[in-house]
């Protein structure tokens, strides 16, 4: 029969293993958690990215319109006027259209850095999620590794505290006089016998 040093032993190496394959468990599930959170997030921001399309295309579109309404109403007062369209006034004519398209294409492109901006902010989420995907699978891995480490280890403490219950042993050597014979009170006057 084991001595109860053996057994809290044996029970303390049991727990901490327990414990240790626990937290591994537990980290892996924290990783996942924030790893869910940034799959949404990345979600999230796919979506702003394709509605900041969708109102940029429709801002550019209500700017030719308000453009053409007003290149409208520039040509039909430079035709009421009698001022005709050749020479100076189709210069201005033709400046007029092209800050307008200025205009649309300055509304495309603010449209499109601000869609393409969230899109590589979705990327790194996406990335950040696989990288703690694997943080929680490694937590899993260096929990089993040290819960074995943990029972070697206390399998080995465990092992030498029950050979030295069933051999009465303190682990302590006994100190012998010169003849070989176990001296009485633990004491050597000899340096030599003490090893």
């Amino acid at each position: 029969m084991a001595d109860p040093v053996t057994i809290m032993l044996v029970a303390a190496t049991a727990m901490k293993a327990i414990g240790t394959l626990q937290q591994g468990q537990a980290d892996k599930a924290m990783a996942d958690a924030r790893a869910n959170a940034e799959d949404f997030n990345a979600g999230i921001k796919r979506q702003e990215a394709d509605i900041t399309r969708q109102q940029t295309n429709i801002r550019e579109e209500q700017q030719r319109r308000q453009a053409r309404a007003i290149l409208g109403k520039q040509r039909a007062a430079v035709a009421q006027a009698g001022a005709g369209l050749g020479g100076s006034m189709a210069d201005i004519t033709e400046q007029s259209e092209t800050m307008a398209e200025l205009d649309s294409l300055t509304i495309r492109y603010e449209g499109d850095l601000k869609a393409r901006g969230l899109l590589a902010s979705a990327e790194m989420d996406q990335y950040s999620a696989k990288v703690n995907r694997a943080a929680g699978k490694n937590a899993v891995r260096a929990s089993y590794i040290s819960a074995g480490a943990d029972i070697l280890s206390g399998s080995a403490m465990a092992y030498k505290s029950y050979t030295m219950a069933g051999t009465g042993s303190t682990g302590l050597k006994t100190m012998t006089t010169p003849s070989g014979t176990p001296m009485q009170g633990g004491f050597s006057y000899q340096s030599s016998n003490l090893a």
